[in-house]
């Protein structure tokens, strides 16, 4: 560990050392007139090329003096100047550049046009600004359309942004936070033909403040309109058969400069999720509101075969409706108020997905491979009920910062399902049901002492409970060792979660520029009442299957923390510093069993951040953290617990854990050419007290515990990619390279193996709109896993992914898209094509299209696929959605 740190480190200040040669051009000068009188207005611009394309622009003081800034030196750049009251001056630039002396000619000048060409990328500081138009397709039709095509930005599939591998830490439009993070429902709704520029703000702080005082390394983006006052909005209707298909989506806007809001309601059976839409995607700023989230997923599952990784829209059969109201409003005194409400209702099911799976391990005694193989088939429905409402009152200026949160969060899921083991007669109903209820406040508020000095205080307050209910029968089926669970028709589990948590922070804090000092006491409690029962029927009565089932817990953890951070931020170099003594202690109440235990311990869990900017080009980050914490309460549980089939007990004493992570990493761009690179590597080592052993049977149950003994996991990353925008041809080209590697102790069977698993991600994308009557985009992915233990689970996927436009005529345009897959595990290859066409008639007046779209055209009705985890190896097969034809009408207001 310590030799990767300090190669780690040594690697950093290598390339830090390596870029002394990069630098920024100024050109600097002075204009005067014959009589060597400054001349105070004149506009000087940079210009490229025999059209005289302008590049940067500003104009003259009152004493004639003038700077301007050049990435890339170029001979083909030139100096234009114009005054009204002087002839047009060109000088060709040479350089390296000296102070330049300039006297303009007088002359009386008509007043003419100047055409300025917007270009597609450039850089006033340190804001980097993408003309949309010059990466828009005919076919685009909302802003996350473009997006996924700009050179240095990614779009996951579940619509989270990053700019240059690092995530976003706001989503403005015209300077207001409309989404608070739920940014997905806009760039799916605004159309993109009423979006001017994309600005990134390259390392953004929120809190306008601590605005060069604090850093955060995190970039945001801003969406500026083409009208500042603007009634957008987008719908689509669609109709359809095969079966019968709908998929409607409503989403009018407005946006002023005091005043947003996005209105939608969308409802499909075509295969799209809703829930995605409205995820929260901003993390934890410091100085910020505290976040703070409890368990979004149930504790009790029903046993389902795995989804496929193909675009879910190919696979999910649903129901979907979400109906969404956001709004931001500037008030009286710097005050703006915001409100996010939605509610969503979804209902997926999945009929026949098989699945074959094996399990391999090593027999230590012989050093061969033992396995495990087991076939299940699967048919479930699952209904889902999110209702979330968040109002945020926030004053953000420069001298004072007050911000509070108060959230309301309901959720309930049901889900039931069948599982058939080998043979239909070995056939296992489940029922689920997991209601869940938040309610939270978070509050923080900068306040100055002076223009050097603030205080900052931080409070938030959290009550939720869940109540779920697991059924399964018959537990004949079961692998578990007690006979007596063999005389009941069914088992049901209940368990209950109540929690209340609560943490609150005063801070102070100075500057003596560059440096800032902060110290800061930080107080959390969390009490959570943990209880549980196993009963069975064998008519209409139910039975409690005593303490072994049984689990009545009360978890206590409260910390008391003083840290120290600093801060410096020069031109070039910034970093943080974080160095927390937590005292913090913990206790675990078993009712059930009458048995009490705590933990006191003092905690260091040193943080450190640095960024070096090098040159406009080139910039260098490196992080190191050192976290420590307790066993959390649910690896704490004594009594079985059941769920998925599986069967849960940790009989854990309350231990510590750590995690060390590093990151370093190079960022590259050059807008003037279109160049946008980085490179990061990480390291990631946690050492854990205890080892789950799991105890797997012949049909694929689990008896899932644990053990006292140390084990270290490690796991290793590096991202390298390389984005081009080649403005002749207007070509976008991105390329992506990942690597991974994980080291981890298993007991599986009692049989201990190390087992070390090995991922490689390639990947290609070109997007060509050199002609408007003629676009291309194709995406080449290859993902690689490897066990260096067990060579058989090695596995390979390679997919082709190509879409070709074409619009004839300004009212006609036809898309079809082909994706091509290829699973490959040892000597077996399942081989996929899929073939979609749209046509789309447009009356452009109006902004009105029609639409005909037909999806799977080859009819593709099974989808196998190969999934490797560790000793796990799947193949799958699952029916996938049929060929269908949609027609839509969709327009922009």
């Amino acid at each position: 560990m310590l030799y990767l740190f300090r190669t780690t480190v040594v690697i950093f200040f290598y390339f830090l050392a390596s870029v002394t040669a990069w630098g920024q051009q100024h050109i600097q000068g002075k204009v005067i007139n014959a009589a060597k009188v400054p001349i105070e207005g004149a506009v000087i611009m940079l210009v490229k090329g025999e059209q005289e394309e302008v590049i940067q622009y500003t104009q003259s003081s009152a004493t004639g003096t003038f700077e301007l800034t050049i990435h890339t030196p170029n001979p083909d750049l030139k100096l234009r100047i114009q005054h009204f009251d002087y002839a047009i001056y060109h000088q060709t630039l040479v350089f390296p550049m000296s102070y330049l002396n300039l006297t303009l000619t007088e002359q009386v000048t008509a007043l003419e046009e100047i055409v300025i060409k917007p270009t597609p990328i450039t850089q006033r500081h340190d804001t980097l600004s993408y003309n949309v138009d010059s990466f828009a397709l005919k076919t685009d039709r909302v802003l996350e359309d473009v997006l996924k095509r700009l050179p240095g930005i990614e779009v996951s599939a579940t619509g989270q942004i990053k700019y240059q591998g690092e995530s976003i830490n706001r989503f403005y439009v015209e300077g207001l936070d409309l989404m608070k993070g739920r940014y997905g429902a806009i760039t799916k709704a605004i159309s993109n033909q009423d979006i001017s520029r994309v600005e990134v703000y390259e390392d953004h702080q929120p809190i306008k403040m601590l605005d060069g005082k604090i850093t955060t390394g995190k970039p945001a983006l801003n969406i500026r309109l083409k009208n500042k006052v603007s009634y957008a909005g987008s719908a689509k209707i669609g109709l359809g058969v095969t079966p019968f298909l709908w998929d409607v989506a409503l989403s009018p806007m407005f946006f002023s400069k005091n005043f947003q809001t996005l209105a939608s309601y969308d409802t499909n059976n075509v295969g799209h999720a809703l829930q995605a839409k409205m995820s929260n995607f901003y993390s934890f700023q410091e100085f910020d509101t505290f976040w703070y989230s409890s368990a979004t997923t149930p504790f009790l599952k029903i046993a389902d075969n795995a989804n496929p990784s193909l675009n879910q829209n190919r696979y999910l059969f649903n129901t979907s409706h979400l109906g969404s109201l956001n709004m931001v409003q500037k008030l009286s005194k710097g005050w703006e108020l915001a409100a996010t409400v939605y509610y969503i209702n979804e209902n997926n099911e999945n009929k026949n997905r098989q699945q074959q799976t094996t399990i391999q391990y090593l027999n230590p005694m012989e050093n061969i491979p033992q396995n495990i193989t087991y076939k299940r088939t699967s048919s479930s429905y699952e209904a889902k009920e999110l209702f979330n409402s968040t109002f945020t009152l926030t004053q953000n200026e420069k001298q004072k910062y007050v911000k509070n949160t108060a959230m309301v969060h309901v959720s309930k899921t049901k889900a039931r399902g069948n599982l058939v083991l080998d043979t239909p007669e070995n056939r296992i109903d489940q029922k689920q049901s997991a209601p869940a209820y938040q309610l939270q406040n978070s509050l923080s508020t900068v306040l100055p002492i002076t223009e050097k000095n603030w205080i900052n205080f931080r409070s938030l307050v959290d009550f939720s409970i869940t109540k779920e209910d697991y059924f399964a029968s018959p537990p004949s089926l079961f692998n578990f060792a007690d006979p007596a669970l063999n005389d009941y028709q069914t088992l049901f589990q209940s368990y209950e979660n109540q929690s209340f948590y609560t943490k609150n922070a005063l801070s102070y804090a100075w500057t003596i520029s560059p440096w800032s000092f902060v110290f800061d006491y930080h107080f959390t409690y969390k009490k959570t009442h943990f209880n549980s029962a196993l009963y069975g029927s064998d008519t209409s009565n139910w039975d409690a299957l005593g303490d072994v089932y049984s689990n009545d817990l009360l978890y206590r953890e409260m910390s008391n923390t003083l840290q120290s951070k600093i801060s410096f931020k020069s031109t070039r170099w910034s970093f943080n510093l974080n160095l927390p003594l937590d005292w913090t202690t913990v206790s675990l109440t078993d009712k059930g069993h009458n048995n009490k235990e705590g933990k006191d311990e003092l905690l260091f869990s040193p943080y450190f951040y640095t960024q070096y900017v090098a040159s406009l080009y080139w910039t260098f980050k490196g992080t190191i953290n050192y976290t420590n914490r307790f066993t959390p309460l649910d690896q704490l549980y004594p009594s079985y617990i059941l769920s998925e089939l599986n069967f849960n007990a940790y009989k854990n004493k309350i231990l510590q854990s750590h995690q060390l992570s590093t990151k370093v990493e190079a960022n590259f761009k050059d807008p003037f050419n279109g160049w946008f690179a980085y490179l990061n590597v990480e390291y990631m080592e946690q050492n854990r007290p205890i080892l789950f052993t799991k105890e797997i049977g012949e049909q694929g149950q689990q008896i899932i515990t644990t053990i006292d003994k140390h084990n270290t996991k490690t796991t290793k990353r590096s991202t390298f990619s390389l984005n081009k925008f080649i403005e002749p041809i207007n070509t976008t080209l991105k390329g992506t390279v990942s690597y991974s590697l994980a080291k981890e102790l298993l007991l599986l069977n009692q049989v201990y193996n190390t087992v070390h698993t090995n991922q490689n991600t390639y990947s290609i994308n070109l997007t060509n709109t050199s002609m408007d009557w003629l676009n291309l985009e194709y995406e080449f992915t290859y993902q690689q896993f490897k066990n260096k233990d067990f060579k058989e689970n090695n596995s390979s996927k390679t997919t082709h992914h190509a879409t070709l436009s074409l619009s004839p005529s300004q009212h006609h345009s036809l898309r079809t898209t082909l994706e091509v897959q290829q699973n490959k595990i040892q000597h077996q290859y399942f081989d996929h094509t899929f073939l979609d066409l749209t046509y789309r008639y447009t009356f452009q007046k109006r902004k009105i299209d029609l639409e005909l779209s037909w999806t799977n055209m080859l009819n593709h009705k099974l989808y196998q696929q190969v999934l490797v985890n560790d000793i796990m190896t799947h193949i799958i097969a699952a029916p996938i959605r049929p060929s269908q034809l949609l027609a839509s009408i969709r327009f922009s207001f």
